[in-house]
């Protein structure tokens, strides 16, 4: 085989020679730009069926405010964090908290929380991504 002129031939391992990986190994960097993060939708005002089912196809996961308590399968999603447009990593966890209602159909409803507090946005209505006030 015939190199280019100024190349020369170098063995494996040798100073100036190109290092050799193993026949087996699997190399590769992740490198997340701004380009690749995906929007957190609005989550807040809707079931918690439909906010998972969102954030799914946002490519995010909805999570309970408080890990150690799981999410009711029923109820309105009433807090978020982060808020609706923050750009995040995929599948990046959204917390939200959910107001289940009363579980037993009296009472006041009271109690429950304990969770971590989450920034409750302005009431008002808002653009499709949940980040400016319409009007």
């Amino acid at each position: 085989m015939r190199l280019p002129i100024g190349a020369r031939r170098t063995r494996p391992g040798a100073p100036g020679a190109a290092p050799r990986e193993h026949p087996r190994s699997i190399g590769y960097a992740v490198c997340v730009s701004d380009q690749e993060k995906v929007l957190v939708p609005a989550l807040i005002g809707l079931e918690v069926g439909d906010a998972h089912e969102l954030a799914f196809a946002a490519r995010v996961v909805a999570v309970a405010a408080d890990p150690a308590t799981p999410l009711p399968t029923a109820g309105v999603v009433t807090a978020q964090d982060p808020s609706a447009g923050t750009r995040v990593d995929p599948a990046a966890t959204v917390a939200i908290a959910v107001d289940a209602g009363p579980a037993d159909g009296g009472g006041d409803g009271g109690g429950g929380g304990g969770g971590r507090p989450l920034p409750t946005p302005p009431p008002g209505p808002r653009d499709p991504a949940g980040t400016k006030p319409v009007g």
